[in-house]
């Protein structure tokens, strides 16, 4: 099968609902049926949904019109009016890869099949296996397909590291250790940034929305045993682990580098992080390089830059004996954080033709078509094997070198035999909040193992609010159980 021919052969036979029946009353609007004896040419346009990513919507239709020379109908719609709606106005949706559970599990959005997944034109083992065998399935169904999605990586100053005789830290207790060294400014000579800019020894992602993922990255680590299967929450009741050992040596040691570098007032998103970075103003960022579009000026420490995996951990948490245990030999230390940004691409429910639909869906993840569109999105990146000899379309201003050794190091990321499955169940949002808050209550000051234990309480409401037994179905299939 052709996906390409597919869109452009099976006709639109009618559209269901093309407006978002919230709870804000948005109108409903309908659209006439095609006729039977409609030719292929003048089929309805397909209709796409993007939500909280304009700019990625309007390369695709860019994209699609110049392939094509089919018309396209795209609607931009925002995560919380998606949050309320009952069905989506659209033929096939771009969402958040974190969103992918709360439209799963209210039947927004329905599973891709196996036939077009295996399609030689889709290439679906080109895919970095994380996203592919957790990120793009829910249960034990592929319900999307991917766009794109970055991993945390320890991005640093190569010049800096070889002044001071560094190496790249692999566990975060190396880390700690680097970021003193690299606190020293009069050690860095005549590498320091002139007396009237800041410098830190390292920079990580505090903004909003980001500090609860940073914790979660952090102790993934520590909290993703070889035996734990939900590291989250309690399988067997959803009962919040967060207030446990392993998120508490996180919080503390995040509290720890925040003061050495003098960070625990900056709130700075991954992509400001690495900004900085490139700017010179510090020697690590916990972030990734995020695509620009138009003309980019060159920083004068880009030929600099590297990339190393985010710090791990020889030693993890055995919830069921409350005990510290040492990696085996053969037990890799690192631990992605998943679900951290990054797009799906997905069916909607009410389209008409499901057929065509999906087909759409296959073309615009295939290697070609995303690798001219995502670079118009900050939240996504490379995904697949194929892509990183054309990872410089992802990477802003950084050198050619750069740019391949970051695609190698997300590669190596994303490959890892385990990955820490981050929240995508409903209610995300929510969760990440209470998150956040312990974060910034620690970074103020306050006992880690009390702020943690506010969140605890806090996520336990959360899910009691959405209802506890459907958000403990949630939670399996999140990590890719079949329920009923």
């Amino acid at each position: 099968m052709n996906f390409h021919s597919l869109i452009l052969r099976v006709p639109l036979a009618s559209l269901l609902s093309v407006a978002l029946l919230t709870c804000t009353g948005c109108p409903d609007k309908t659209a006439a049926p095609v006729a039977s004896n409609t030719p292929p040419a003048k089929s309805q346009p397909l209709v796409l949904l993007v939500v909280d990513d304009p700019k990625l919507g309007e390369a695709v239709a860019r994209e699609w019109r110049g392939r094509t020379e089919q018309e396209i109908t795209l609607h931009n719609a925002t995560s919380a009016e998606i949050a309320t709606a009952k069905r989506l106005p659209a033929d096939c949706v771009i969402f958040s890869t974190g969103l992918i559970g709360q439209l799963a599990e209210r039947g927004l959005i329905v599973p891709l099949t196996t036939p077009s997944l295996e399609n030689a034109d889709f290439n679906y083992r080109d895919i970095f296996d994380q996203i592919r065998l957790r990120e793009m399935k829910w249960g034990d169904k592929t319900l999307a397909a991917s766009l794109g999605s970055p991993s945390l990586l320890l991005a640093y100053r190569s010049d800096v590291f070889e002044k001071l005789q560094l190496a790249p830290p692999t566990t975060w207790a190396e880390y700690q250790q680097a970021a003193t060294k690299l606190s020293d400014r009069a050690a860095l000579g005549d590498l320091a940034p002139p007396t009237d800019q800041p410098w830190h020894a390292t920079i990580e992602p505090l903004a909003e929305g980001w500090a609860g993922q940073l914790l979660l990255a952090r102790a993934a680590a520590y909290a993703l045993h070889r035996d734990q299967v939900s590291p989250l929450f309690r399988f067997d009741s959803l009962a919040p682990l967060i207030d446990q050992p392993p998120y508490i040596r996180a919080l503390d040691e995040l509290v720890a580098a925040a003061k050495t570098s003098a960070i625990s007032d900056e709130r700075l998103t991954p992509q400001a992080a690495f900004a900085e970075l490139r700017a010179g103003r510090c020697a690590m960022a916990l972030t990734w390089p995020a695509p620009e579009i138009g003309t980019v000026a060159a920083q004068p420490h880009d030929q600099k830059i590297k990339f190393a995996l985010l710090p791990g951990a020889k030693q993890a948490y055995r919830f069921a004996t409350k005990s510290w245990e040492n990696r085996g030999e053969d037990d890799k230390i690192h631990v992605p954080l998943l679900a951290v940004s990054g797009r799906l691409a997905a069916v909607s429910a009410t389209t008409g033709e499901p057929q065509r639909a999906e087909s759409f869906v296959l073309w615009l993840a295939g290697r070609e078509v995303s690798e001219q569109v995502g670079p118009h999105s900050a939240a996504v990146t490379l995904f697949r094997n194929s892509q990183v000899a054309a990872s410089s379309r992802w990477t802003g201003g950084l050198a050619p070198e750069a740019s391949r050794q970051y695609a190698e190091v997300l590669t190596t990321s994303l490959t890892q035999p385990r990955a820490f499955p981050g929240l995508t169940i409903p209610g995300r949002s929510q969760y990440l909040d209470a998150l956040d808050k312990a974060v910034a209550e620690a970074l103020s000051g306050n006992p880690a193992a009390a702020t943690l234990s506010a969140a605890a309480k806090s996520w336990t409401t959360i899910s009691e609010e959405l209802g506890l037994a459907a958000q403990q179905q949630a939670n399996a299939r999140s990590l890719g159980q079949s329920t009923p």
